[in-house]
């Protein structure tokens, strides 16, 4: 049974492998990636559950893929940035990051018709050393961000940063910030309700985080990406630790995401903006 609090819910839509270039991995040339198939397993899903989401699309990917794009946002769905050449801000500079961001937008808001107001910087890599995209953004028109790791297993993560919405404000800005989801576990954060840790962790301690952060009236944030609905991948050459987080569990992602449609209600981060509730949402300054 569904819980009547909202939670957000997103997936980050780039080429399936865009991970493999990250790491330097060779190989992935030789194999046909499914991404079109694997959103609309998702499409369908979301319809058949009658629910909406935000998804992170990386516009290099839209610009050759601009009809499945589409179909995403008439399916009702919020389109938002991942950004266009899928870098990491620690290796940006503000000029390249601001071209790269401006471009972005450009290229999904040519193919939906319609304005873009969130971002998602490409392995949630804002910390302390890239605050200074924030103000790029909000100087962009965008409304929101969704790159915060609050735990430190993650590369670019940080326990100490808050771990539920809040709004960031600079001298002449702000913006509202939709962090990853994390869960306190012998007084550590955990990360939780995403990707490999959806799938890998059991199935109650990502449904424990989200009612967590649902008694405090926050929104829990649940992530995703295509690659993960694919349990029959092209299987390429790895590292045992990528190899790992790749493909480990891929069989239970649709099970574990369907489960938490049943129990939680979600929804998309635009329609959590234009609700009564933000006004609960603390102002933190700048990193």
């Amino acid at each position: 049974m569904s819980h009547k609090k909202i939670n957000i819910l997103s997936f980050d839509v780039e080429d399936g492998y865009q991970g493999f270039i990250k790491r330097g991995i060779s190989g992935w040339e030789n194999f046909k990636f499914s991404e079109e198939k694997n959103i609309n397993i998702i499409l369908k899903i979301l319809s058949d559950k009658k629910v909406k989401a935000t998804f992170f699309v990386l516009a290099k990917y839209a610009k050759t893929n601009p009809k499945i794009i589409k179909e995403i946002f008439n399916e009702g769905h919020e389109i938002a940035s991942h950004g266009y050449s899928h870098q990491v801000l620690t290796l940006l500079s503000k000029e390249e990051f601001k071209t790269d961001v401006l471009k972005s937008k450009k290229i999904l808001s040519d193919i939906i018709g319609e304005e873009i107001y969130g971002f998602r910087a490409p392995k949630w890599s804002l910390n302390e050393k890239t605050a200074w995209a924030l103000r790029i953004l909000a100087e962009a028109d965008f409304k929101y961000d969704s790159s915060c790791f609050p735990s430190n297993f993650h590369e670019f993560g940080n326990s100490k940063y808050f771990n539920q919405p809040f709004i960031y404000f600079g001298d002449d800005f702000e913006i509202f910030e939709f962090p990853a989801q994390t869960i306190k576990i012998f007084g550590i954060q955990v990360p939780a309700a995403g990707g490999f840790y959806l799938r890998t962790l059991p199935y109650v301690i990502s449904n424990r985080a989200l009612r967590n952060s649902n008694e405090k009236n926050n929104y829990g944030m649940v992530y995703l990406h295509p690659f993960e609905f694919d349990v029959n991948p092209p299987i390429i050459k790895s590292g045992l630790a990528y190899r790992f987080v790749r493909y480990y569990n891929l069989d239970k992602t649709e099970k574990y995401f369907v489960r938490l449609l049943n129990d939680f209600n979600f929804s998309n981060i635009m329609n959590v903006i234009g609700s009564d509730l933000i006004k609960n949402f603390s102002r933190r300054h700048i990193l």
